[in-house]
């Protein structure tokens, strides 16, 4: 299942990108929305799954990872949030 993204502005940046350019955007968009409390941060796209790879020091900082993916995207449905809370 391909990636949804919401606005007309994020549809323009899908269109003829590859998977690794859509998930530097998107460790990008993470990286802003969390104010980079993820450390080495790492995301993984593919047609069927998104992978948020990373450690942080809270639980909230890896929530705040997640649901700017989950803006980004119209609530992708197979997020695999992998960010280690130390």
């Amino acid at each position: 299942m391909p990636m949804q993204i919401l606005s007309a502005e994020h549809s323009r940046f899908e269109f003829g990108r590859t998977h690794q350019e859509l998930a530097q955007y998107i460790e990008g968009h993470v990286n802003r929305a969390s104010n980079g409390r993820i450390r080495d941060l790492r995301v993984v796209y593919s047609d069927d799954q998104i992978v948020l790879e990373g450690r942080s020091r809270t639980y909230h900082a890896k929530q705040l990872a997640h649901q700017a993916v989950l803006d980004l995207t119209d609530g992708h449905p197979l997020l695999a949030n992998q960010i280690v809370v130390f």
